[in-house]
């Protein structure tokens, strides 16, 4: 199942001593998002599910129609269900825009 808005979750930085962080970028689509517990619900679409870390800080942009919004968090579970393999994404610090026309000007 395919939805409109999508997301892209890479790691940021590990919680445990000496744990590594990757460079994989896990490719999803936004199945919902919970306003109440500020959490996102994702359908990862092409990786395994238990390859996403629990212990990890994660970075979501979310792309949407016009515009491209950021924030950091982290997977508090992951599951299967009818959906297909879901994340639960726990929303840190709120949501941040990014803003493609002054970074382009900035590396210019």
């Amino acid at each position: 199942m395919k939805y409109k808005e999508r997301a892209k979750l890479h790691m940021k930085k590990s919680m445990l001593i000496d744990g590594k962080v990757d460079s994989q970028i896990y490719f999803c689509s936004i199945l919902w998002y919970d306003s109440k517990e500020e959490c996102i619900y994702l359908v990862l679409e092409n990786d395994v599910l238990p390859n996403v870390s629990l212990d990890v800080i994660y970075e979501c942009e979310l792309e949407r129609q016009q515009e491209t919004l950021m924030c950091t968090g982290t997977v508090k579970e992951r599951f299967y269900n009818e959906y297909g393999k879901v994340l639960k994404f726990q929303i840190q610090n709120g949501f941040y825009k990014i803003n493609v026309k002054s970074v382009d000007k900035q590396m210019a």
